[in-house]
């Protein structure tokens, strides 16, 4: 499957479609086939291939994702995502806390990638099945409707290639490109937006360790430094190298 420099993409009008890594070679050999997926399963929806419109698309149906996932007991969250939270005891009827919830969907953002996907109204999906607020990002592909491969593309980002990479990248560039309206698109994504700024919190302090941890042994900071932008250099291109 071809990759896609997601800087080379027309943000406001292609179309997405996530999907867990393990389903790429599947996906390069058979196309998106109709089913209920995991997060179809959460809304009781039928089988079809889900997509979203555009960069705001994606923010919108990440946003909608953590939110419903903040809002669940923990004896509600599916079957199929509780290895990515941090809980013994799953029969707990208390409402799952925001930092559970977060730290699960790093791990599980980080284990999905965005395919775009060249998606034709009338052919792949209805008009009348285009929801959002405020953006297309759930667009409900017609009912037992398949897309064949050649019509997906692997999205990538300088910085690696999961979901979370692509993400970030649109949410600091819808932010870079609307100046003023900081405030406006966080409110409009304040899930999404929390989430991203706990991840960052959480590496501030353990880049804050580290520098404790170095002091201590006696180390040059600049050298750990160097060694975390190499390692985290390292493993982009072991992973764009794979899709090569």
């Amino acid at each position: 499957m071809n990759s896609l420099n997601i800087e080379n993409i027309d943000l406001n009008n292609s179309f997405f479609h996530f999907t867990a890594k393990d389903n790429l070679e599947s996906i390069d050999e058979k196309g998106l086939i109709a089913q209920i997926g995991d997060a179809s399963k959460m809304v009781n929806d039928k089988p079809r291939v889900c997509l979203s419109r555009g960069g705001k698309g994606i923010l919108g149906i990440k946003n909608s994702f953590i939110h419903m996932f903040k809002n669940l007991r923990v004896c509600d969250i599916p079957e199929e995502y509780r290895k990515y939270f941090k809980i013994n005891d799953f029969s707990n009827t208390n409402k799952v806390s925001p930092e559970l919830v977060y730290d699960a969907m790093e791990k599980r953002f980080r284990d999905e990638i965005y395919l775009k996907v060249d998606a034709k109204e009338g052919e792949d999906f209805t008009r009348d099945e285009i929801h959002g607020l405020g953006s297309d990002f759930d667009i409900k592909g017609k009912e037992n409707h398949n897309i064949s491969s050649d019509k997906l593309s692997m999205v990538v980002t300088s910085m690696g290639k999961t979901s979370l990479d692509i993400i970030q990248y649109i949410y600091n560039r819808i932010l870079e490109k609307n100046p003023g309206k900081e405030d406006i698109i966080r409110n409009n994504n304040s899930d999404l937006a929390e989430m991203l700024e706990y991840i960052k919190s959480k590496d501030k302090i353990s880049m804050k360790d580290a520098v404790s941890k170095s002091i201590m042994d006696g180390i040059n900071i600049e050298d750990i430094q160097k060694a975390d932008r190499e390692n985290s250099n390292d493993r982009n291109m072991e992973e764009l190298a794979r899709d090569e």
